[in-house]
């Protein structure tokens, strides 16, 4: 049976071994792992990827936005790259599946590729702050050409924080805006992700197939009011800037599962000014994002929630802004890689199903520059963001084992 007609299979020892060691840096006491973007952990983590790759013979490849890649370079530079990928940096106090596992899966798959198709170039690269740390995608949005001068202008954070990090890293904002790719230069992009939900869990099923990643759209909203002595300040005198941005939350809550309910909106963190217990609140700042598949109702919901601000504003007698920080706009995966997907669990013995992504990955900034597709395995429980993060080895190894053969059939049309 010739290598075309076969299904291959990655070497599983080697596979975790590789898994292994990439999860020590920052590695936490719980089993969870605490390395955000450009953090002194990410950093040692990437040191070994470095070292990983020099040992197993691949070259080393690094953009100006700090993206590191594991490379297979023919001698013949003819063909464009097939390239899969995903992120080492973690959330705070995060999991160890979650970016590591796809690391750990595209590096392996290139390794076993290049022994089959040694004509075909091959990369996997480990995208700079994919969890928005500073900026959401920063990495993959940088090298599809999607970052703008405002975006690291307003990181989300203190921006001499930002800055000092991307000068620890050896990064510049002008570098970072210049390190988009060439979609010319690029076949594919392929990425394994854990699910962070319940659906394959829940159905039984081995393989999730993403037909598409949702927009995700993040704001500011301020409630201005006056700080005043928490003692001698009458409740019916206050302007407490507190009031309006609690009243804010729950009205999100209420305006999503009355009038849109096929969207997400969280407020994941609220900001009191001056800060103290006996202080009426003068400004409360509250950090909100938004998630939905459909662009028209982002909008629809952005004015909903506007008009929500204002009403809890004037209940309080407040003043509110409502500021848009960015948007990662929401994308759709390329047809023929999910057929190269579920052809690659087929010939597996493996249960598939679409879905969307219900979280950004940096395979949504990647469509806009070349085909891309992304599998999910399952998650235990659904836990992710978490040290409570699982996914069987066992699960892990098969879809490993369908992306390799996904990767296969785009490597053998470059031949």
């Amino acid at each position: 049976m010739t290598i075309s007609e076969s299904t291959l299979r990655v070497n599983d020892a080697r596979f975790r071994e590789d898994y292994e060691r990439l999860t020590l840096d920052g590695a936490t006491p719980d089993g969870g792992l605490n390395r955000p973007a450009l953090s002194e952990a990410h950093l040692a983590a990437r040191e070994t990827f470095r070292g990983m790759i020099r040992q197993r013979g691949l070259t080393i490849r690094e953009d100006d936005a700090g993206n590191l890649s594991a490379c297979h370079s023919p001698s013949s530079k003819t063909k464009p790259v097939l390239l899969l990928g995903s992120h080492l940096d973690s959330v705070a106090n995060g999991g160890r599946f979650d970016g590591t596992l796809g690391i750990a899966t595209a590096f392996e798959v290139i390794q076993v590729l290049r022994e089959h198709y040694p004509d075909i170039p091959l990369e996997a690269i480990d995208f700079t702050d994919e969890e928005g740390t500073w900026v959401s995608l920063l990495g993959s949005r940088a090298a599809s050409g999607q970052l703008t001068q405002k975006d690291l202008d307003h990181p989300r954070g203190d921006p001499e924080a930002f800055q000092r990090a991307l000068e620890g890293a050896g990064l510049t904002s002008k570098g970072i805006l210049s390190a988009a790719r060439n979609s010319k230069d690029l076949h594919a992009y392929l990425e394994l992700h854990i699910e962070q939900g319940t659906r394959l869990e829940k159905s039984q099923t081995d393989i999730g197939i993403v037909t598409g990643m949702v927009g995700i759209h993040m704001y500011l909203v301020t409630f201005g009011g006056q700080a005043n002595h928490a003692g001698t300040t009458p409740m019916n005198e206050r302007h407490d800037a507190a009031l309006g941005a609690s009243k804010f939350c729950l009205m999100v809550q209420e305006t999503i599962t009355k009038q849109f309910p096929d969207c997400v909106a969280t407020v994941g963190r609220m900001n009191f000014s001056p800060g103290a217990f006996n202080i009426v609140a003068g400004q409360v700042t509250a950090f909100m994002e938004l998630r939905t598949e459909d662009s028209g109702r982002a909008k629809q919901l952005q004015q909903a929630l506007h008009k929500v601000a204002k009403h809890s504003a004037k209940e309080f007698d407040l003043n509110v802004n409502f500021q848009h920080l960015e948007s990662v706009i929401e994308r759709k995966m390329d047809p023929s890689i999910i057929e190269a997907l579920e052809s690659g669990a087929l010939a597996l013995g493996l249960t598939s199903r679409r879905l969307p992504s219900l979280a950004g990955h940096d395979a949504q900034s990647m469509a806009l520059l070349c085909p891309s597709g992304l599998i999910f395995v399952p998650s235990v429980g659904g836990f992710s963001h978490s040290s409570r993060e699982y996914t069987h080895w066992n699960d892990c190894v098969k879809g490993a084992n369908v992306l390799l053969n996904a990767a296969k059939q785009l490597a053998a049309s470059l031949k």
